[in-house]
């Protein structure tokens, strides 16, 4: 059984490197139209008789070299690791910044990646953002002239704090199981939505900014509900300010990470 086993991992780890040499072949292919010289009806029928891609696979490999044409940095990245690990980088870099993108890309999971795109986006742009609520129409008739007040974001912002300092007490404990009261506060906080600033996906891991290996404590003050992504990249060490709570997040150009968070990437590199 295990052999037969290894056989088939092996047989797909080259199954997908072969694959990688051939989307990265298909700019050429289209360029040089290879594919009519050689008789076929389209690209697609090329690459779908020859390799087995089908039509959203090739025009997906097409966009994404295309995008990294005057990138070798990317496209040095691509050849070993595929068109995939680029893909989120290969419309926001440029030849100037294909070294940055290059060095993320190389070094972060797809996921993480994805997240440090979406939120270096946002950080570009403007930090107000439009709310949107349901409210009874007498309290959005009150809540409407309450927006016309010159400090209405102070007195928000007041009330907001007011309503987070009704939070249970940190617990120091061995046991990583954060303790119900704590866990049902930071739901009620995060409404499950991830925290980082601007996201707002669903939340799928409770994540101590003061690593709980180092100190021990379920500290609601210290604990968020973030996105599977925004955790990773927190283990990566890429969010600056992370002990200062999510208003003040801004994401690193270059990862600081903790021993902790070393040895987390060490345990996930492991599959865990």
């Amino acid at each position: 059984m295990k052999d037969i086993h290894k056989q088939f991992v092996f047989y797909g780890q080259e199954a997908r490197k072969w694959m990688r040499k051939c989307e990265l072949l298909l700019p050429k292919i289209a360029k040089q139209k290879i594919w009519k010289k050689k008789r076929f009806g389209s690209i697609y029928e090329y690459a779908g008789k020859l390799a087995g891609m089908n039509r959203d696979k090739v025009n997906e490999c097409l966009r994404v070299l295309n995008n990294i044409e005057n990138k070798p940095e990317l496209k040095k990245v691509a050849e070993e690791k595929g068109i995939n690990s680029v893909k989120p980088v290969a419309v926001i870099s440029t030849p100037e910044t294909a070294e940055f993108w290059a060095e993320k890309a190389k070094n972060m999971p797809k996921n993480a990646l994805e997240k440090y795109v979406q939120s270096y986006r946002l950080e570009l742009l403007p930090r107000k953002a439009a709310v949107s609520v349901n409210l009874s129409p007498d309290l959005a008739k009150r809540f409407e002239q309450f927006k016309q007040r010159a400090d209405f974001e102070e007195l928000l912002e007041k009330f907001m704090d007011e309503v987070e300092d009704d939070k249970p007490e940190a617990v120091e404990t061995d046991s990583r199981h954060i303790p119900a009261a704590i866990e049902k506060h930071v739901r009620r906080r995060s409404g499950d939505c991830c925290e980082y600033p601007d996201c707002g996906r669903k939340a799928e891991i409770f994540h101590h900014t003061a690593r709980f290996a180092t100190h021990k404590c379920h500290d609601p003050s210290k604990i968020y509900h973030l996105c599977e992504g925004h955790e990773r990249l927190a283990h990566l060490g890429l969010i600056e300010n992370e002990e200062l709570g999510p208003r003040h997040w801004r994401l690193r150009e270059k990862a600081s990470p903790t021993e902790t968070d070393r040895l987390v990437a060490k345990y996930r590199g492991r599959g865990g």
